[in-house]
C-alpha cells in the first residue's frame, strides 16, 4: 500500500524585492518599498522548516484573537527550504532589550515597563474556542523520560508540575525583553511561537534564568544587548516592580526549580544529541536543584 503525505506548499518570495533590516540567531527581518506596511520575517536553519513556522504563525493568530497587543500576521511564505511570514511592520519600534542597551541608566524604568505589561499578559484569560498550548501538559511530557534528569530530579519536578493550578491565562513562553517592543508609547508582544496557558511562574522563571543564571554567557549577553551587571539589574528591578517590592532573593529561591523545568521544556521542544551541550545543561540542572 502506498501512502501519500500531503504537505503545505507556500509561495516562494523574491528576496531581491526586500531589504535586510534586522538579524538574529535564527531569523532575519526585511522591509520592501514594494510592500509598504509589511515586514518579512524569515526563519533560518532547522527552525525554518514549515511546521516550526506554522506553529509561530498560528500562535500569533491566537494571540490576536485573545486580544493581546501584537503585530498582525498575514501569510506564510518561503525562501527555498526556509520559511517565514509576512506581518505588520511597526514603525519606530524598539525592543526593551535595545532600549536598555541604548540607555542603560534607564534600566530600572524599562524593567518596570516589562513588569507592567507582563502582569497584564499574565492576567489575560484565554477565551473559549481559542486553542493554545497547555503549559502544565507540556511540562509533564517534557519531564517524562528527559535525558537531563536523574530519577530523583524527575520525581521532584513532576510533583512541582502536578501542584500547579489549572490556569487559563496567558503565558508568552519566551518571556524576555527582546520580545516586547514599544512604538509611539504602545506595547507589542512578538515571537509568540511558545504562547501557552498556565502558571505565570513559568514566564518569570524563564526571565530569571536568562537574566541571572545565564548572565555570564556571552551569547546571552549578545542576545539581550546587556552586560552581566545590567542583566542582573534588569531582573532585580523587574522582580520588585512585578511583585510590589517583594524580597528578590526569596523570589529567586522560589523560581529556581521552575527555571530547571524551563530548561527541560526548552530541551524537549528543541532537543540535541551534542554530548557537551547535554553535560552543560545537566550541570545547570544540578546548580538549580541543589
Amino acid at each position: 500500500m502506498i501512502i501519500f503525505v500531503i504537505m503545505n506548499t507556500y509561495q516562494q518570495i523574491n528576496l531581491n524585492e526586500w531589504t535586510l533590516v534586522g538579524e538574529g540567531y535564527n531569523g532575519q527581518a526585511y522591509l520592501s518599498e514594494a510592500h509598504p506596511g509589511v515586514m518579512l520575517k524569515l526563519v533560518r536553519r532547522e527552525l525554518g522548516a514549515a511546521h516550526h513556522v506554522e506553529k509561530e504563525f498560528n500562535a500569533a493568530k491566537a494571540a490576536a484573537a485573545i486580544g493581546l497587543p501584537t503585530p498582525q500576521v498575514y501569510e506564510i511564505v518561503r525562501d527555498g527550504e526556509d520559511h517565514g511570514y509576512l506581518c505588520q511592520a511597526i514603525e519606530g519600534k524598539k525592543s526593551l532589550a535595545r532600549m536598555c542597551a541604548d540607555e542603560p541608566d534607564r534600566i530600572p524604568e524599562i524593567a518596570a515597563i516589562m513588569a507592567k505589561y507582563g502582569s497584564a499578559l499574565h492576567n489575560t484569560p484565554i477565551p473559549d474556542g481559542v486553542n493554545v498550548a497547555d503549559m502544565k501538559s507540556l511540562l509533564l511530557k517534557a519531564v517524562e523520560g528527559s535525558p537531563l534528569l536523574t530519577e530523583a530530579w524527575r520525581e521532584r519536578l513532576k510533583a512541582l508540575v502536578l501542584a500547579m493550578p489549572e490556569t487559563k491565562t496567558c503565558l508568552h513562553g519566551d518571556f524576555q525583553p527582546g520580545n516586547l517592543i514599544m512604538a509611539k508609547g504602545e506595547p507589542y508582544w512578538i515571537d509568540l511561537g511558545w504562547l501557552a496557558q498556565g502558571c505565570y511562574k513559568m514566564d518569570l522563571a524563564h526571565l530569571y534564568k536568562m537574566m541571572v543564571v545565564d548572565s555570564k554567557i556571552p551569547q546571552v549577553q549578545a542576545l539581550t544587548h546587556m552586560t552581566e551587571e545590567q542583566m542582573v539589574a534588569f531582573w532585580d528591578a523587574f522582580a520588585k516592580a512585578y511583585t510590589g517590592s517583594r524580597d528578590v532573593d526569596a523570589l529567586n529561591r522560589e523560581l529556581r526549580p521552575y527555571a530547571a523545568l524551563d530548561i527541560v521544556r526548552t530541551f524537549y521542544l528543541h532537543s540535541s544529541d551534542n554530548p557537551d551541550f547535554l553535560a552543560f545543561l545537566k550541570g545547570m540542572m544540578e546548580t538549580l536543584l541543589a
